[in-house]
């Protein structure tokens, strides 16, 4: 999974974003539209999605690659992130809708 991750980061078919002050983010849904990876910088993240009705789905946001467990504030940062960028990328018309619920 490591170097599956790692080729996404490098990937030209990631949409990225580069903000004012000079983060880049990554975002881009994988396969069928079940899961989503999401990169901060040099971070990134795989988690699941319903592509088709804009839904993120929180509890599987658990951890940076390779790191430990996210903190319950790291989460909701992230999740935030998340949310914005799928926003902007794939549902600028469409509601995103976060669930706490499994797929």
């Amino acid at each position: 999974m490591n170097q599956y991750i790692e080729n996404l980061k490098q990937s030209e078919t990631v949409n990225k974003v580069k903000t004012e002050d000079g983060n880049i983010y990554g975002i881009r849904v994988l396969g069928r539209g079940e899961n989503l990876f999401f990169q901060e910088n040099d971070q990134a993240l795989i988690c699941q999605v319903d592509a088709v009705n804009s839904i993120i789905y929180t509890r599987s946001i658990k951890s940076w690659e390779g790191q430990k467990k996210m903190s319950q504030r790291e989460k909701e940062r992230v999740t935030a992130l998340i949310e914005k960028y799928y926003q902007k990328v794939y549902s600028p018309n469409k509601e995103v809708i976060l669930s706490d619920k499994n797929p």
